[in-house]
């Protein structure tokens, strides 16, 4: 029964339908015929009706072999009816790359659950028969029973514990998530009752079952009403996976941050201070750790007690230290990606509404800085240094006490990310003015995204080009870039033998686009996009703040397969023979390059 209202609500919530109107045969069997839930769900119909045909035939035979035999296919049939729930949750719907790993996992920590669960009413019914009978044999029968389930227990918890730290990876993902979301939370009380059943379990195999080899009979009483609590503990913990089977996992959720502190190490990098301290407070944990371990090998509790206190307080200085202001949206990624859109958007509203106090450049220098009773900060400095959401709930909330106002009002949400991956650029573009005609070693000065067309092909992204082609950007003025590129298109072939995209882009400058020239038949090296590319790009093309919006002519950059700006050319002044065979050394660098990381989806520092 419970089964068919899970399908007809699944029916409900992917047809969009309310229930009483998704009860149809078109509906239904669209579900089952055409989507993954439905082909599981027939398949666990089909196990589910077998291992019930098993258990008629188990009651039913009267040869003890037979039974076993039933016995066996009933369990096998059971594991595999468990196992097959994997495919509905939230394992199945990840990333192909995912499934891999996260899929075992699920299976392993749906077996490793059912086995301890599944057996504990069974080890109750016993040992309460054998408190009935309450004799010596059936005591010896009861403390046999409790070791062997004690085995199956650690075993389980091993598993239970890898496979859920898997699964936690991939639906939880970090700490902020785990506290910050509903997701989060409801695991959180999972593991407050795991952790309860846990405890029951070690007293009953630490303290309770070598008390009933010994005959003790208020220990089987006891045994027995810690397997019922195990039991109902348990029964809250399915109760909890099923809710948590369909809420949004935490990694899909925006954590809200629920302290007023969070734990970070910029402390430890702004003072030698709390770096002793720090280092003291290791030291302190490590001894405390050697007291508490030797005094439960000693069975001393004054040591131990002791050595627990001792991290306590080991773990409470270190806090202290590390503990930094934090705001609900700390851990807030930013739904506006890092392109040049968001990037010229955000640089609008910042000339409009933030650079009379901090400057055009956002370094605290604009017109009215000078009349403030307070120094306006220095924004560059706060990009690179700050959480993107940080930064959201300063300039949406305000300052206190500060000349600092709220913008929340008059911006809304998605302004205010432009705005920030706008300070996030300028950040990028202080990194960027190192960069020369050569390969430099690897800094995270991502390439904004953009969008481009190249001879009525269909539409790309830069952000495409990840992981398949290093790229070479090329941003041009006619005519005085027309002999680069009538240069530069035969070179083509050899750029694209090394896998090398070559994407050239008018600036603003440029009264027409290469495309319309004759500089080679194919055109496959230009891009029709929108104005705000060149006008992003021009702000990393500067080779200092102080050029203001002198951006030159034209700039070609050199970026990784990751998505990073690793090389500038600035002008044309060079041969082009030259240009193209110092290029060709530079890329080869590259390919040499062992594959680093992408730059986050959000790009947050």
């Amino acid at each position: 029964a419970s089964g068919v209202a899970w399908l007809v609500v699944e029916a409900a919530v992917m047809s969009g339908m309310p229930l009483a109107q998704a009860v149809n045969r078109t509906t239904v069997g669209l579900v089952l015929g055409q989507t993954l839930f439905g082909r599981v769900w027939l398949l666990r119909a089909v196990i589910g009706i077998g291992v019930g045909a098993l258990l008629t035939a188990i009651i039913r035979a009267r040869d003890d072999r037979l039974r076993s035999r039933f016995t066996m296919g009933a369990a096998v049939l059971a594991g595999v009816y468990l196992a097959t729930l994997a495919w509905a949750g939230h394992a199945a719907a990840g990333p192909p790359a995912e499934r891999s790993l996260h899929l075992p996992a699920d299976v392993v920590h749906l077996l490793a659950a059912g086995a301890w669960l599944g057996a504990l009413p069974g080890l109750a019914f016993l040992l309460g028969r054998a408190q009935r009978i309450s004799s010596v044999p059936s005591l010896d029968a009861a403390a046999d029973l409790a070791r062997r389930f004690s085995a199956l227990g650690v075993v389980s918890v091993g598993a239970l514990f890898l496979s859920g730290l898997v699964n936690t990876w991939y639906l939880v993902g970090d700490v902020p998530a785990l506290i910050g979301t509903d997701y989060g939370r409801i695991l959180l009380a999972k593991l407050a009752l795991f952790a309860a059943m846990i405890t029951l379990a070690l007293v009953n195999r630490l303290r309770l079952t070598p008390r009933l080899r010994a005959h003790d009979r208020e220990a089987l009483h006891r045994l027995r009403r810690n397997a019922l609590l195990e039991a109902a503990a348990g029964l809250l913990v399915v109760t909890l996976v099923g809710v948590l089977g369909i809420t949004v996992p935490a990694a899909h959720q925006a954590p809200v941050w629920p302290f007023a502190y969070t734990l970070s190490l910029k402390p430890v990098y702004a003072s030698v201070g709390i770096s002793t301290a720090l280092v003291f407070a290791a030291s302190l944990a490590l001894v405390a750790a050697a007291m508490a371990l030797r005094g439960f090998r000693t069975r001393r509790s004054a040591l131990w007690i002791s050595g627990l206190a001792a991290i306590c307080v080991a773990v409470s200085i270190s806090a202290w230290l590390l503990a930094v202001p934090a705001h609900p949206t700390s851990y807030l990624a930013s739904p506006v990606r890092f392109t040049t859109t968001s990037i010229v958007n955000g640089s609008a509203r910042y000339a409009r509404d933030c650079s009379g106090c901090h400057g055009s450049q956002g370094r605290g220098d604009g017109p009215a800085a000078a009349s403030l009773a307070r120094k306006p900060a220095n924004l560059v400095e706060h990009a690179s240094q700050h959480r993107a959401g940080d930064l959201f709930w300063v300039i949406a909330h305000g300052v206190p006490g500060t000349s600092m106002p709220a913008f929340a009002p008059q911006l809304s949400a998605s302004e205010i990310w432009e705005v920030i991956q706008f300070l996030f650029a300028q950040a990028e573009v202080a990194d960027a003015r190192a960069l020369t005609s050569r390969v430099q070693p690897w800094r995270p000065v991502v390439a904004p995204d953009f969008t481009f067309e190249i001879d009525a092909q269909p539409q790309e992204s830069l952000r495409g080009q990840r992981g398949r082609f290093v790229t070479l950007l090329v941003f041009y003025t006619l005519p005085d870039s027309l002999p680069r590129l009538r240069a530069l298109a035969p070179e083509e072939r050899n750029f694209a033998e090394d896998n090398v995209r070559v994407i050239a882009v008018p600036t603003v400058r440029s009264s027409r686009s290469a495309a319309a020239e004759s500089v080679n038949d194919r055109k496959s090296i230009f891009a029709i996009t929108r104005p705000d590319v060149a006008v992003a790009y021009a702000m990393f093309a500067r080779r200092s703040i102080e050029s203001g919006d002198d951006a030159p002519a034209h700039v070609e950059f050199l970026i990784d397969r990751q998505g990073y700006l690793r090389a500038r050319w600035i002008g044309v002044r060079d041969a082009a023979d030259n240009r193209a065979v110092e290029m060709l050394a530079q890329i080869e660098l590259l390919n040499r390059e062992p594959p680093g990381a992408p730059p986050a989806e959000s790009h947050r520092h």
